[in-house]
Parts: structure tokens; sequence; C-alpha cells
């Protein structure tokens, strides 16, 4: 794969706190890679040195010398009394494009904004219209790099399977390699290629999402009326077990039969009993329980 943009142990320090220590990475061109980490992990920071809004303390940043990037960072920088098309006429002047009132429509169209009243301010959008305007913004010099923080905060699920369209949409029809911070892990799933977990300004993990997938275990999950009486039970017949929420959670390999007979011959009720894989979400509380 071919290296778009390349982190090389990039800090960047505020007075005696780290915000980002040491953290290096690559981006290869045509991936979506999401951005992991809980508030304060540094994702933001980061994110803004990649944009040149701000300079790391230390490290080095190597990307080819016509690399375009795009971003939207915190909230959307909308013109409010402006239209969505007059909005990007704005920031064509603003960035000295040459763009055609077609070109500027078609842009409109790529995130789902074609049929907007042309004279209805932004002021007066959606949420979910408004980040579709301000992703019109982020792309209207045509990016190889497009940075998304948070584009799906907020939205309600009609309004983020639409984002997840577009973000698609904009690798594969018009080639953008993409980079997504979010705390939806969920949504992430269906649109990244390849996961940076983030913890306290480092990095915990980088890995595709393939090796997420067989990092994930599947273990046998159980409630029953007694947790702390189905516990001793299990000491006392020496089965490993964890708590998760309020399941307890055993080996895949556990024959759900030889629990069921346990909890009957120790006169305990079964509640529920199944299989399931660790969620990412569980698997990435785990990975952070560890970097502390």
């Amino acid at each position: 794969m071919t290296s778009l943009i390349t982190l090389e142990n990039i800090s960047k320090q505020y007075k005696s706190q780290n915000a980002v220590n040491q953290v290096s990475f690559t981006i290869h061109q045509g991936e979506i890679v999401g951005l992991v980490g809980e508030n304060g992990a540094g994702k933001t920071t980061l994110l803004r040195i990649l944009t040149g809004l701000i300079h790391p303390t230390s490290g080095s940043i190597h990307t080819s010398s016509t690399l375009r990037i795009g971003a939207l960072i915190e909230s959307p920088a909308l013109q409010p009394n402006l239209s969505a098309l007059e909005n990007l006429k704005y920031m064509a002047l603003q960035l000295n494009l040459k763009r055609s009132n077609h070109e500027l429509q078609q842009t409109l169209e790529v995130v789902g904004l074609g049929d907007v009243d042309p004279k209805k301010p932004s002021k007066s959008f959606s949420l979910g219209m408004r980040q579709r305007l301000a992703i019109a913004l982020a792309i209207l010099d045509n990016p190889d790099f497009l940075i998304l923080d948070e584009p799906i905060n907020g939205l309600d699920p009609i309004g983020i399977k639409e984002m997840r369209q577009i973000i698609l949409n904009l690798r594969d029809t018009h080639h953008m390699t993409i980079l997504i911070s979010s705390h939806i892990l969920t949504e992430l799933e269906l649109v990244v290629d390849r996961y940076i977990i983030m913890h306290q300004g480092t990095i915990l993990k980088q890995l595709s999402k393939q090796a997420l997938q067989e990092e994930l275990d599947e273990k046998l999950y159980l409630l029953t009326s007694d947790i702390l009486r189905t516990k001793e039970v299990l000491d006392s017949q020496e089965l490993s077990y964890a708590t998760d929420q309020d399941y307890l959670t055993l080996p895949i390999e556990t024959k759900p039969m030889m629990i069921v007979e346990l909890l009957i011959k120790h006169q305990l009720s079964l509640l529920e009993i199944f299989k399931e894989k660790q969620s990412f979400e569980h698997y990435y509380l785990q990975l952070i329980k560890q970097g502390e």
C-alpha cells in the first residue's frame, strides 16, 4: 500500500502536561482509519497537529509536497445567514479557489444537499444538514486526505446512516483517504479498515479490522438468580470465569449442559445462558484498563 502520511514520535506539551506523547503511525492511501480514545486521550490535539493548526513540540510528519488536506474538527464553521451554496462560494473565495456554480452544486450533491432550498440560511438547518454542509466545505478543494472529528455526534439513527454512506462514497467514488475520530465504536466498525487506539496521549494499539475480529474472544455468558453463590459453585469446581456487568463469562469451550446441571444441583435458577463474541466496546475498555 502507498504511504500517504507518516508521523514519527510526535509529542505536544502544554506546560508540564503531555497532551500527545511519542505518537507514531502511517496512514495509507485509500483506507479509512478510526481514531479511538476517551476524552482527554489526545485525539483532538493530534488532529489539530495533522491539519497544521498547531505545531508539535517534537517529532516529524512526512507527506508528499502536493498532499491536500480537508478537515472537520469540532463544531462546523458555517456562515449562519448564508445558504448552503453561498457558504461554499464564501469558502472558495477564502481559499482562492475558482469554482463554478455547477461545480459547487455538485459538491452539495455529494453530501446529500443538492435539493436544499437555495435561499434557506444554514442557521435553520438541522444538525445533520449542518454536518453535511461542513463536510462539503472540507472537500471543496478535492482533498487527498480528509480528517473528521466526531462527524456523527448528536445525529439520529437516520442521520448516522446517511453520514456513513457519505463517508464510504468519499472513499470509494472520490478516492479520499479518511481519518475519523469517534466515540461511537459500533458505527466505526461499519466503515473503517483499521484502528488507532489512544489513551493518555499515547497509542495503545494499532490493528486492522480483520485483526480486531480475530482478537475478539467468543465466550459463554451466564446469568443466574444469585451471582455470588454461582461464583462459589464455580470456584468449588475450579472453573475459570470473569465478570461482565451482570453476567459471568466462561471460556467458550465450557459445556453449557454441564453448567446447567451444576446449577440445578445447587438449586440455582438459570436466567440466561448464551454464546457471544466480545464487543469492540468491551475489548476497548479492557485495553484501557490494561493501559492504566
